[in-house]
């Protein structure tokens, strides 16, 4: 089944969204191991201790309240943009050309 093009359109916007989200999380994770000064080689080794998880986890809650709005505006662009996917399949009308 071919999607029409508002649809594509629609779902491209979300992919690129949900991306850019990803990214930011997986940059501000790993400038949250840079801060961390251990012995261990990485996250999850054998070395690492309790106190550099718990400074691990302290560094990213502050990256990521430093990163709040950004965090919190592509939350709310995602959100939006999923409820309109989600209304546009609903009307069947909108759609309905492109099954037969």
């Amino acid at each position: 089944m071919t999607h029409p093009p508002e649809y594509r359109r629609m779902t491209s916007a979300r992919d690129t969204t949900e991306r850019r989200l990803r990214d930011l999380e997986r940059r501000l994770r790993e400038a949250a191991n840079k801060t961390v000064n251990s012995p261990a080689a990485h996250r999850g080794d054998s070395a690492w201790r309790k106190s550099d998880e718990a400074a691990w986890q302290a560094a990213l809650a502050e990256l990521r309240y430093r990163n709040r709005n950004e965090i919190g505006a592509l939350a709310a662009k995602l959100e939006r943009q999923q409820a309109a996917i989600r209304a546009w399949l609903a009307k069947p009308a909108r759609h309905s050309a492109a099954r037969n």
